[in-house]
């Protein structure tokens, strides 16, 4: 099934979901998809059994709220993608965000849920906006987080080279061959053990670093196991093997080569499909500079 078959993008109607409503009108549109917008009005309910009218006012102001917000996010996304009313579908949900937009997107059957960086905390780059955040950890389907960025063509896609990283690289290797974009597929060489497992360390010594001819040993056996990857999902791309931490390795190299999207998958090394982002690809959703498309691993 093609990334942009039904394509769900969730908006606040703010400046940071405007990139988000752009991001998923265009990949809607290559693969000839359905684009629906959803926008969650919060609802505020009051408990007063004795004070039924109370309830009834409550109820007629949502329903004008939904009214007008329906309007707003129609007007919003014919300003952006210059669609006509009849190509898109809007959803106008009440509730918490999060929960209203996932459960949307399995009612459509979204191939894509898109969403702006901030939700609606406001809270931009290094800490996302804790609705957009849960929205990736729970969604059943990969999620673009949209960051505004110069259109540069450039695709970077993650890997620690185990299969459950395969579903992240395949994807890239999607949108690349759509959008006829130039695809990077990168892996971190983390050669520093970690602190529990320098026994050197306790006891006020130096972690014991690999020499560089071993180094450079696992950097070619590592090369190798990306070609191979590579060819069996018959993906061309440039591979780049880089000695650091993963997460930080990730975002400095799309920052030197420009990308606008980072893929990375969900698994990290906690088996966690759906209830918890890996580590790694959580720091790099938070500090990527550009759009970051999270592939679920089943």
């Amino acid at each position: 099934m093609a990334l942009g078959n039904v394509v769900l993008v969730a908006t606040d109607l703010s400046e940071s979901a405007d990139e988000a409503i752009k991001l998923g009108h265009e990949h809607a549109q290559r693969a000839g998809g359905k684009l629906v917008v959803c926008h969650v009005v919060h609802e505020v309910l009051r408990s007063a059994p004795l004070f039924p009218q109370a309830i009834q006012a409550d109820m007629e102001a949502l329903i004008h709220a939904e009214s007008r917000a329906a309007a707003a996010v129609e007007d919003r996304v014919k300003d952006i993608t210059g669609r006509p009313s009849s190509g898109f579908e809007v959803r106008i949900e009440s509730g918490g965000a999060d929960a209203s937009v996932l459960r949307v997107a399995e009612d459509v059957g979204a191939t894509l849920v898109v969403t702006g960086s901030r939700g609606l905390t406001g809270i931009a780059r290094l800490l996302l906006g804790n609705v957009a955040e849960r929205i990736v950890r729970y969604a059943h389907c990969p999620v673009l987080v949209a960051r505004p960025h110069a259109r540069t063509n450039k695709i970077l896609a993650a890997t620690d080279l185990s299969e459950l990283s395969q579903p992240g690289v395949a994807l890239a290797g999607q949108v690349a061959a759509a959008q006829g974009g130039a695809l990077t597929v990168l892996h971190a060489l983390d050669v520093m053990p970690a602190p529990a497992f320098g026994f050197t360390v306790p006891f006020g010594g130096a972690p014991i670093i690999p020499p560089p001819d071993l180094i450079e040993q696992m950097r070619t056996a590592a090369d190798g196991v990306l070609g191979g990857m590579l060819d069996r999902l018959g993906i061309k791309a440039e591979r780049r093997v880089i000695e650091g931490d993963a997460a930080t390795v990730v975002i400095r190299t799309a920052e030197e080569l420009d990308a606008e999207l980072v893929v990375v998958s969900t698994h990290g090394r906690t088996g966690l499909a759906r209830a918890a982002l890996g580590s790694v690809a959580e720091k790099i959703v938070r500090g990527a500079h550009c759009s970051v498309l999270v592939a679920r691993s089943h």
